[in-house]
């Protein structure tokens, strides 16, 4: 008994291959469905339908070719990695034209004009080309730059052919350059296939055991959960872990889908992890550390502009925020003495290691050496009694002198 059987399955419900039988109508694949409908019918130049990895682009298109009216010849191009000259010869080549006869080189020139010869051709029967594209976001700048030039081919009333792009989101990035301007002014359609929401990858899940034979696998929310951030709705992952899932579960003999049996499939993938900015713990740790720092470094030593600018209302502060203020500020000044204490010392080790071989400890300093200063003058020698001037006796008026008669 293989697994298909254990579950009660017709069919592997999660092939990997775009399987047309198991298309799931979600609201975002419906209404571009819908788009391109209208675009083949309106006569529209460009289409180009972009989508990440995994999205179902390539079932779009063959859906879109199952819809095409009998008035479509149709060039499929899967392989775009192709020049200017090698394109027209794809496409020539899949509607069943060859090029130039034995003898005349295929050139540009001349592959463009029998491809004019047949566009008209087909004109006259009512019909038209449609060139599709597949994986566009490989084609050079000059093979774009060719299909412009192929979307020239057109009468007073319509075009002679159509062009369909379908590519990975790179592709809007090389339509955005500069020199893919005209290009990009000749698009009618550009629409973006967008992933499943988290409903409808339930729901397309169910559709696919449905598809089986099986209506439902037992399940709980969180393996739902589960599948759901492992997957971002992307159908091609959703189809790839729950497939494995089935494998694990019959392993076990399990007939419930688990969380713990999702958990075994993811495991089992061996993933590689995508880079990411921090890839170490230290290095998240040593950048915290360091904006922590920082941000310390900002609080004692602020800039002069930015505490001059700063003016509160402290009559409008709470009190709890004047006294956060209060002992940040100074827990700021403590910090800011502390710097100046260390900075101090710094400044005197690295002086005692810059002139430690010239002077030991123990040696005590040497003071400069000075110009001795000039002895001061000796004091005046003490006069005799009764000579020099008449001094006036303390507490006397001061006048003149009376000689006796």
């Amino acid at each position: 008994m293989n697994y298909l059987e254990f579950f009660g399955l017709q069919e592997d419900p999660f092939r990997m291959t775009p399987d047309r039988n198991y298309y799931f109508p979600t609201k975002g694949h419906a209404a571009l469905r819908e788009v391109i409908r209208y675009g083949l019918q309106g006569d529209e130049g460009f289409i180009i339908v972009t989508g990440e990895i995994g999205t179902g682009k390539t079932l779009m298109l063959r859906l879109m070719m199952d819809d095409l009216p009998d008035r479509f010849e149709t060039a499929l191009i899967l392989s775009p990695h192709l020049s200017r000259l090698e394109l027209l010869l794809a496409i020539l080549q899949d509607i069943g034209l060859s090029g130039p006869g034995a003898g005349h080189p295929a050139s540009l020139d001349s592959l463009l004009r029998i491809l004019n010869d047949h566009l008209y051709a087909l004109a006259q029967q009512g019909k038209k080309l449609l060139i599709v594209i597949d994986e566009a976001q490989n084609l050079p700048d000059e093979s774009l730059e060719q299909l412009r030039l192929l979307s020239n081919f057109e009468t007073d009333t319509q075009k002679l052919l159509q062009i369909v792009l379908f590519g990975q989101p790179e592709l809007r990035d090389k339509l955005a350059q500069t020199n893919m301007r005209q290009l990009v002014q000749r698009v009618s359609i550009m629409e973006t296939l967008a992933p499943l929401s988290k409903q409808e990858m339930v729901s397309y899940i169910l559709h696919r055991f449905k598809k089986s034979g099986v209506y439902e696998m037992p399940r709980s929310f969180a393996t739902t959960d589960l599948i759901w951030r492992f997957t971002k709705g992307y159908p091609r992952l959703i189809n790839k872990i729950m497939s494995r899932a089935l494998l694990v579960a019959y392993a076990e003999k399990e007939t419930r889908i688990s969380r713990k049996i999702v958990r075994e499939a993811i495991v089992s993938f061996n993933t590689p992890k995508q880079g990411r900015p921090f890839p170490t713990p230290v290095l998240r740790w040593g950048t915290g550390f360091l904006l922590l720092l920082l941000l310390f470094w900002g609080v004692v030593f602020p800039p002069v502009w930015l505490a001059n600018s700063i003016s509160w209302d402290r009559q409008a502060m709470p009190p709890w925020y004047v006294q956060g203020t209060a002992l940040a500020t100074r827990l700021a000044d403590d910090g800011r003495q502390a710097m100046a204490s260390w900075h101090e010392q710094g400044l005197a080790w690295f002086n005692g290691m810059v002139h430690g071989g010239r002077q030991t400890p123990s040696q005590p300093p040497q003071l400069p050496q000075t110009m001795p200063l000039p002895a001061p003058p000796p004091p005046p020698s003490p006069l005799p009694e009764g000579e020099g001037t008449n001094a006036t006796p303390a507490g006397e008026p001061a006048g003149e002198s009376v000689r006796p008669q």
